[in-house]
């Protein structure tokens, strides 16, 4: 492990590919990241004009479904039967609570079982092509005739996806071995090229200035070492944390989804978007 020098505690790196762990042991870093990552998103609100709802994806009657998924299902509409009724009885909703929705924006990997509903219903579709992704991926996107000001954003993702399950980790380590921040996604190759997907990237509160930015340039070194040409991912949190690094926009899809209390008090906007990024530049 390389240590990171100039920082109050001395920070290392551990890294895991599949040629050095195992798929249990990536797995197991990868949601020791995702809890981290998880306490982070706590510090970012959701805009009060964008309702964010995600839908139980189980092949389930709601008579089925657990308590849990239950309180956010809609009644008698699994999202995966019947994705045109799903969206309609949300729709329905806001108009009795006198909050329309002018507009329902739903990003999914199961674009193969209900895009075909959705574009009947009018929808757009604008399938996104990220060779290291979850499969069928693609945003569907309706404008219904009401006022523009609030939108619904449904977020329906296969988490099981064999594609997306990790591949490498990057670990970020203090110096008596406690996580305090990490990266992780999933390595493919395509037509004679490799490419990469970002699941996860976080680091915990306190550390100096430029530690996540280091984690990030670690990580993209570590996937230029695996070959990989082309990194894909998406956020609702950290557009300019990436474009720092490089990333493009190749996707806006839902604009001052999240917000956090800047160092002034006041609100700081971020977009949900889906970006890119080449290192061979």
């Amino acid at each position: 492990m390389a240590t990171q020098d100039g920082t109050a505690s001395r920070l290392s790196y551990q890294e895991l590919t599949l040629r050095t762990a195992s798929a249990e042991q990536l797995d197991a870093a990868a949601q020791e990241i995702f809890a981290l990552f998880a306490t982070r998103e706590k510090e970012f609100g959701v805009n009060p004009d964008v309702t964010i709802d995600y839908p139980a994806t189980e092949d389930l009657t709601t008579e089925d479904l657990t308590t849990e998924d239950a309180a956010t299902a809609v009644p008698g509409l699994p999202f995966l039967t019947d994705p045109a009724g799903y969206v309609d009885r949300l729709l329905a909703a806001g108009i009795a609570a006198d909050a329309p929705h002018g507009r329902v924006v739903i990003l999914t990997t199961w674009a193969d079982r209900i895009g075909d509903a959705l574009v009947a219903r009018g929808f757009a579709a604008d399938p996104l092509d990220m060779p290291a992704g979850p499969d069928h991926t693609a945003v569907f996107d309706l404008v219904t005739g009401r006022p523009v000001g609030r939108i619904l954003y449904i977020e329906a993702v296969n988490e099981a996806d064999p594609r997306i399950r990790p591949t490498f980790a990057l670990r970020l380590l203090d110096q008596d071995g406690t996580l305090r921040g990490g990266a992780c996604g999933s390595v493919h190759a395509r037509d004679g090229r490799r490419f990469a997907w970002i699941s996860i990237l976080a680091v915990v509160p306190g550390l100096p200035p430029g530690t996540g930015l280091a984690l990030a340039a670690r990580m993209m070194d570590l996937l230029r070492r695996e070959g990989v040409g082309t990194i894909h991912l998406g956020t609702q949190t950290a557009a300019p944390f990436y474009q720092k690094l490089g990333f493009r926009v190749i996707r806006p899809l839902v604009r001052h989804l999240r917000f956090r209390q800047g160092a002034d008090g006041r609100p700081v906007q971020h977009d949900l978007v889906m970006m890119v990024r080449d290192l061979s530049g």
